[in-house]
């Protein structure tokens, strides 16, 4: 009826994991068997959106293949990287993902493939306990816990089973949040992938900005300093309003009043001489270039202008106000690092 797999397992397996490099960790490879696991997003977790088919550590297999595991074995389970999920997060996905009007679909789409119900054993044979619900490891509780996920109601709770008895797995490991908007975390570069740009990025206020002014698609003079391309390339392009509510790479955005309120608040760990050259255009004058440099921010409260900041650079002092929207200011692009 059932395929069992060896009782007595060495102390230490070695395991070893793979992120692919596809849209950021959308899958992950087990190195261990070659499995490939899909994976989905919820706050700083990736979550297996299948179940764990190790079956090196496994107790049995179901006629479908599918893998459960008795609590003795799951610390021993989930490559290498990964790790079981508690009841906080289990408590923060259900949250995530199973609330409002599709908690049922929603579940029934994360509960795709697995078995419903637990297996027990009992004597020389295995009996699943089955009902409408799918049963996962949950560590970190007093004797054996495990997240019910109840797919005919869209109800998720913690229980609570027997030591010998055997649930499936999901595995879980930390995003991260900077590489899945282009930085790499080592040189806290942004490659721009439109034209290959790179800009030095940091994070302020819980959230990626860069560092120096966006230079995408430099294709006149105007956009620059005195008309000159060389200032373009030293201190970012000009844009207009309209042309800086487009002009950040996908996954940031221009900043809002807001976030630019938030960014500046340590002033002293500002970097002034970056923020506070380039001037700004207006119409066919120059702001001073030398001193002072001049943002959007996305928000717009009078018609035909919006919020800019102003940075001086020699005084070390911020001016916020309400700037024609036809008026060329730079753009510093920001990113969200918890969604």
């Amino acid at each position: 009826m059932f395929s069992y797999f060896a009782r007595h397992l060495c102390a230490t397996i070695l395991l070893t994991v793979s992120v692919v490099a596809n849209n950021y960790a959308d899958e992950l490879k087990d190195f261990r068997d070659g499995h490939v696991y899909q994976t989905i997003k919820s706050g700083s977790l990736n979550w297996f959106s299948q179940d764990l088919n190790f079956r090196k550590t496994a107790n049995f297999s179901d006629d479908e293949g599918r893998s459960f595991y008795r609590n003795e074995r799951w610390e021993l389970s989930c490559p290498e990287g990964t790790r079981l999920p508690d009841a906080l997060d289990w408590d923060k996905l259900i949250h995530d993902k199973f609330m409002g009007p599709r908690k049922v679909q929603n579940m029934k789409s994360f509960v795709s493939g697995s078995s419903m119900g637990y297996y027990k054993f009992e004597e020389d044979d295995v009996v699943n306990k089955r009902d409408y619900a799918a049963y996962y490891a949950a560590v970190g509780g007093v004797g054996t816990q495990v997240m019910m996920l109840d797919t005919k109601r869209g109800v998720a709770k913690l229980v609570r089973i027997e030591d010998a008895d055997a649930v499936q797995v999901r595995c879980i490991y930390d995003r991260d949040l900077l590489a899945e908007k282009g930085v790499d975390k080592k040189t806290m570069l942004l490659t721009d992938n439109r034209d290959n740009k790179q800009y030095m990025v940091e994070v302020r206020a819980g959230k990626a900005w860069m560092k120096q002014n966006l230079a995408f698609s430099v294709t006149s003079e105007k956009q620059c300093y005195l008309e000159d391309k060389t200032y373009c390339e030293k201190y970012g392009r000009y844009y207009t309003y309209s042309e800086a509510l487009k002009v950040c790479p996908v996954g940031w955005h221009l900043p809002d009043d807001g976030e630019w309120r938030d960014y500046q608040k340590e002033r002293a760990t500002l970097d002034w001489e970056g923020l506070g050259r380039g001037g700004c255009q207006d119409w066919d004058n120059y702001c001073d270039g030398a001193a002072t440099g001049h943002y959007w921010s996305s928000t717009s409260i009078l018609k035909n202008s919006a919020r800019s900041w102003e940075f001086r650079r020699l005084v070390r002092d911020i001016d916020r106000t309400d700037a024609s929207v036809y008026k060329g200011l730079y753009v510093r692009c920001v990113a969200d690092l918890e969604e």
